[in-house]
């Protein structure tokens, strides 16, 4: 077994949960449909949630090439499920059997850790490939998740959810639209 597979074992199974969660969240809302209300945000943050899970799963592939791992290095890189992780938690709420639950008033308190988790996987993912050598150049894809972490701070501190539905609408967009232009292939 290389160092790749026996590490990338531990990354699949967060990325593994974070699905999972994700995924029971989605049928519990189908079963407790009428007892919730629903928030469009948040069932669009759950659809680019899962495309994001999915993609660092895809792109944990590139890392068979990597010959020597670091603890601390291999840490930085295991960040970025696990918040993803939280990410998945945070965005619903307990669907318990009770009734009333609200979508909207769940994302509103977890709105600031929401975002700032968001932004701190962008941080995270350029301080990795940084640790790497991988950021010798300011291109497009390092652009696109400076940007990235830049708007999900601001949209920490907005309040408005008419903002939020059209932000969270053009970030899954965006996501496709990052995914199809770098990860299609798998390298």
């Amino acid at each position: 077994m290389s160092q790749f597979e026996y590490l990338s074992v531990l990354v699949s199974i967060i990325v593994g949960l974070a699905v999972t969660q994700l995924l029971s969240g989605a049928a519990r809302l189908v079963q407790l449909r009428r007892r919730i209300r629903m928030h469009a945000p948040t069932l669009l943050w759950m659809a680019t949630l899962f495309l994001v899970d999915v993609e660092v799963w895809w792109v944990a592939f590139e890392r068979r090439a990597v010959t020597e791992w670091h603890f601390f290095g291999f840490l930085l890189y295991l960040l970025i499920p696990v918040m993803l992780f939280l990410l998945c938690y945070l965005v619903l709420p307990d669907l318990g059997d009770e009734d009333g639950v609200d979508l909207r008033d769940n994302f509103e308190n977890n709105r600031v850790w929401f975002f700032c988790l968001l932004a701190g996987i962008a941080a995270v993912s350029l301080a990795e490939q940084a640790l790497r050598g991988g950021l010798v150049r300011f291109d497009a894809d390092v652009g696109f998740r400076v940007a990235f972490a830049t708007v999900a701070l601001a949209m920490a501190r907005v309040r408005s959810e008419r903002v939020h539905a059209w932000s969270a609408a053009a970030v899954l967009l965006l996501i496709l639209g990052y995914i199809a232009l770098l990860f299609v292939d798998l390298r």
